[in-house]
């Protein structure tokens, strides 16, 4: 059986499209789209094309179909955000311990988050999620 690639997509947000870029052994591919599964889509047909043309006498892409591929998705601040709508700005900083203000300038570009807060971020997210996980509704 055929191992299956990952490959990571960073997805970045610029005058209200998503942008995406994945970059693979001897390729870089770039598209832009209204959603984050319309680049997911984007993504995957320049792929299969890439596999069908350059890719075919690239070793490390031989007997790789795109359909076996699959993204993780790695997103800027401004993305997240866009594409999580139901999350808020202002929970999120609350339960990251950041100030809501500088969490929206973060989002807005004005300022960049430095590793450490984005992983405050990211921490405050991924324990959320989970305690929706853990959730059951009657």
């Amino acid at each position: 059986m055929q191992e299956l690639k990952t490959l990571p997509v960073r997805i970045d947000l610029e005058e209200h499209k998503f942008g995406a870029q994945v970059k693979a052994p001897g390729f870089l591919l770039t598209t832009q789209g209204d959603t984050v599964e319309g680049v997911l889509e984007n993504l995957r047909n320049l792929l299969t094309d890439y596999l069908a043309h350059e890719g075919k006498n690239n070793p490390e892409w031989q007997n790789i179909q795109a359909k076996e591929v699959t993204f993780t998705c790695e997103y800027d601040l401004a993305a997240f955000f866009e594409h999580f709508k139901e999350l808020k700005i202002s929970v999120i900083a609350t339960r990251a311990g950041i100030n809501s203000n500088l969490l929206q300038q973060y989002v807005s570009g004005n300022k960049r988050a430095s590793e450490n807060q984005a992983k405050k971020i990211q921490t405050a997210v991924h324990l959320l999620a989970s305690e929706l996980r853990q959730i059951a509704l009657s």
